[in-house]
């Protein structure tokens, strides 16, 4: 499925009424956000599920680095909940220049793909969620809410399941030798990231800051496949390295990875 069509079907759950195995809206200002599940996890702990995020007209949220002023989606679970991690997949973002900053994130309604890994065996019967993150208008209001379902209950409801699967449908593709970043290095004040793709032409890339690194937008160089981006902080040790991941995009194309620096 492709992208557009995913986010189409989205929008169509959306106006649809909350299922059993989804929680209950939380309204906010600027939007509001809501879970869903497919049901039960599977026999090792894993249950697939949705950050619904239902953007109101004229605001925006933001991706995995929201850039200097922003709140990223955050989701934890309580100790009780037997959920021990809970893995965000995002898709593609748009970048924004509000005259200040630069950022990436979104102006229309998205879900958000959840992996969340559970304790094999454990049932619970209410599952709580803690979300924390940011809807931006003229200015950014932290949203922070719990949000309840009972995966039990109803497990595996065909419009949970669809809002589900668009939401992983939506998500980029796994980078290949052939398309994604194939090399990184720090020239000085800048970070030059190579990158392999179908054409050259309309890539864009989104960086995430990690370990201490921080960087500007990457400028892609006109023709070519290579990009420089401004190397805006590193770590103060100079042996320090991390995983900083990535989306490139190219058209209806997006794939996502992660490199190491330095």
């Amino acid at each position: 499925m492709s992208q557009k069509a995913a986010l189409a079907l989205v929008l169509l759950l959306v106006a649809l009424p909350a299922q059993a195995a989804s929680s209950a809206w939380f309204e906010t200002e600027g939007g509001r956000i809501r879970l869903v599940t497919t049901g039960v996890p599977a026999a090792d702990g894993t249950l697939r599920a949705a950050l619904q995020i239902d953007v109101s007209p004229g605001w925006k949220t933001y991706w995995r680095d929201p850039g200097d002023a922003g709140v990223p989606p955050q989701i934890t679970f309580p100790a009780a909940s037997g959920v021990t991690t809970a893995e965000i997949g995002f898709p593609v973002p748009q970048r924004f220049d509000d005259g200040a900053s630069h950022w990436a994130g979104y102006e229309w309604p998205i879900a958000l793909a959840l992996t969340l890994h559970a304790t094999p065996g454990r049932t619970t019967g209410t599952l709580e969620a803690d979300v924390f993150m940011g809807l931006c208008q003229s200015i950014c209001v932290p949203v922070q809410a719990q949000l309840t379902l009972d995966p039990h209950h109803n497990a595996d409801d065909m419009f949970d399941r669809a809002t589900v699967n668009a939401a992983f449908d939506s998500l980029p593709a796994k980078a290949s030798p052939s398309f994604g970043v194939t090399a990184a290095r720090i020239e000085g004040d800048m970070l030059i990231v190579e990158t392999a793709a179908p054409t050259p032409e309309g890539l864009t890339l989104f960086l995430a800051s990690n370990g201490g690194f921080e960087f500007g937008v990457p400028k892609h160089e006109k023709g070519g496949a290579r990009f420089a981006v401004p190397l805006l902080a590193r770590p103060t040790d100079a042996a320090t390295s991390a995983s900083i991941a990535y989306t490139l995009s190219n058209g209806d194309a997006a794939v996502d990875g992660a490199f190491t620096l330095p």
